[in-house]
């Protein structure tokens, strides 16, 4: 936890790595399972796929972004916290609104690759975090 300490630039830019890192091997996997629907199923699975797909990672692209937008300084300390609920609520928000359009506009998808690639998606956010932040 935090104990007390203030972050130093080094970690932030540790964790800004980190973030990117992860965001583009989500994009990578988010890709790759498209490209097996693809040639498994056909044109439409693999476009439904990427359509899952980019319904996790755009929310998450911009929670990354919102919460890492900020340099790290003694002064700004007090404020991530303030960030993390704030770029909790974007990611929700856009996650809401990506599937309203998405539904809302009839957009044909085939539901078992849309919602695997969203899931593995989600879990493999999950059991990266969790692996990395073991130490909590």
């Amino acid at each position: 936890m935090f104990r007390g300490r203030l972050v130093k630039q080094k970690i932030a830019l540790e964790g800004l790595t980190l973030a990117l890192v992860m965001l583009v091997c989500q994009l990578i996997l988010i890709l790759a399972m498209s490209a097996v629907w693809f040639y498994l199923t056909g044109a439409s699975a693999g476009y439904s796929a990427l359509y899952g797909g980019g319904m996790y990672w755009v929310p998450q692209a911009l929670f990354t972004v919102w919460v890492l937008r900020r340099k790290v300084t003694t002064e700004s300390v007090g404020l991530v916290l303030r960030d993390f609920y704030g770029g909790a609520g974007i990611k929700l928000v856009s996650t809401t609104g990506l599937f309203a359009l998405m539904f809302g506009a009839g957009v044909e998808v085939v539901t078992v690759s849309f919602f695997a690639t969203y899931i593995l998606a989600l879990v493999v956010q999950w059991m990266v975090s969790f692996t990395l932040n073991n130490h909590y």
